[in-house]
């Protein structure tokens, strides 16, 4: 090297690139993460209940329920107890979870005659998931509110 080289220019500093990439990173992983788990409380709730059911425990999944006053725990019997269309629930698994995009209402058509539905704007308040009930091929659907994980059956 002589007097009248330029002086070599200094190598490129790597650490924005790799800045880069580690929030590429962080944020891929992060969006798998939440799509995976968005509904973990929801879900969690109902295989608590169906446990409960399972085992036999039918005050707990009662509780669990957490029904309305006016959902008295013979009717509960009737529509989950060893009485009911599954007779006792043995074996149980989660099909699908639907996130309704707004709600729906059903009224009566005028002059009372036939229902419609009708949609309302907003989001819903709840998740429906479908549980598969001693490998019936059709699912039973639970309706969980999201704000106290309450289970019941679906509005619509």
């Amino acid at each position: 090297m002589t007097l009248l080289d330029p002086q070599p220019p200094p190598p490129p500093n790597p650490w924005p690139k790799r800045i880069l990439v580690a929030l590429v990173l962080v944020l891929a992983v992060g969006s798998v993460l939440y799509w995976q788990f968005r509904y973990y409380g929801e879900e969690k709730q109902v295989e608590q209940f169906m446990d409960a059911l399972v085992a036999g425990d039918y005050p707990h999944a009662y509780q669990l329920w957490k029904p309305s006053p006016s959902y008295r725990y013979q009717a509960f019997l009737e529509d989950w107890g060893e009485i009911s269309t599954w007779g006792r629930i043995h074996s149980y698994k989660i099909v699908r979870v639907e996130e309704s995009k707004s709600p729906l209402l059903r009224v009566p058509g005028p002059g009372g005659t036939g229902a419609r539905t009708i949609e309302l704007s907003g989001q819903s308040s709840g998740l429906v998931i479908s549980v598969r009930i001693n490998r019936r091929l059709q699912p039973e659907r639970i309706w969980v509110e999201r704000k106290d994980k309450s289970l019941s059956f679906p509005p619509f």
